[in-house]
């Protein structure tokens, strides 16, 4: 037999196998997510149109997902949810990286919040995602959210991570959060907002209510963040990061780290911003 004809065959062999291996696996995927679906039915209703399992590490998805929460008529439709990896140790989960992609938001359901958002020139319609990635070192007693990421189309993004100690994930703490984390100790952190035309929006709709121009919105809302006295007032080095986000809208980032971890118990502590600034040695940019 030609040697193109026999490298053909075996192209086809591979094809043929890794789409079978596909529709096999996506199959079993779906026993599974009916199985998930079906142990929260009481809480909310799930539909959706089809699941497809990645061989090629791209995780599960499942496609056109309706989720209706019980009591509720107005149904959240996403387009697709993915669960890249899942793991779990005696029924506690010890790691976990999944998206919602594609979340409609319609504002007429956001009541007072939707109605702010059309006065901003909004549409009736949003599109949003969210994802997150979570992981527990049963080791050092460490959960690890590397991620949690919720945004929304010409809106922004806030993106956080954050790390905390001395923590047993078990039953028993699954079942007595979050009270179960008062003995927990935080680490680190960062918080992260990336606009994406939403700020601009409400410092053009300040301005237009005041009747005077965009830049003195903006000279006003600086003015303001120095107003404050002894315990009211703010970190200069806020103000400064501040001020420049106000300028220019891009990103505004909070960084969180300790020189040792802290307790739970000692944020009560803080009673002012520069005691909370200093105890998790806080540090601001834009």
């Amino acid at each position: 037999m030609d040697k193109k004809v026999l490298a053909g065959v075996g192209i086809g062999a591979v094809v043929a196998l890794f789409l079978g291996g596909n529709a096999v696996a996506s199959h079993i995927a779906k026993k599974e997510v009916d199985k998930a679906i079906a142990d929260v039915s009481d809480v909310v209703g799930i539909e959706y149109k089809k699941v497809n399992q990645s061989l090629l590490g791209g995780g599960t998805t499942v496609k056109d997902v309706v989720i209706t929460p019980v009591g509720t008529a107005e149904p959240i439709k996403v387009n697709q949810v993915v669960l890249y990896d899942f793991d779990q140790k005696d029924d506690v989960p010890t790691y976990l990286n999944f998206a919602f992609e594609g979340i409609s938001l319609n504002l007429a359901t956001l009541n007072e919040s939707g109605d702010n958002l059309a006065e901003l020139g909004y549409d009736n319609e949003l599109s949003g995602d969210f994802s997150t990635e979570y992981e527990y070192d049963e080791a050092k007693q460490v959960v690890r959210l590397k991620k949690i990421e919720v945004g929304a189309e010409d809106l922004g993004t806030i993106e956080m991570n954050m790390e905390l100690a001395n923590i047993t994930m078990d039953q028993d703490t699954l079942a007595s959060l979050p009270f179960s984390l008062l003995g927990a100790e935080f680490q680190n952190a960062k918080i992260t907002y990336r606009d994406d035309s939403f700020f601009e929006r409400i410092i053009e709709s300040g301005a237009e209510a005041e009747g005077i121009s965009v830049d003195d919105a903006k000279k006003e809302l600086i003015a303001s963040l120095s107003g404050g006295e002894g315990d009211d007032a703010l970190p200069q080095e806020f103000i400064d990061e501040m001020t420049d986000f106000i300028n220019d809208p891009d990103s505004f980032s909070m960084t969180f780290s300790p020189a040792e971890p802290v307790p739970f118990v000692s944020l009560s502590g803080a009673s002012t911003p520069e005691d909370f600034i200093e105890l998790l040695n806080v540090r601001f940019e834009s």
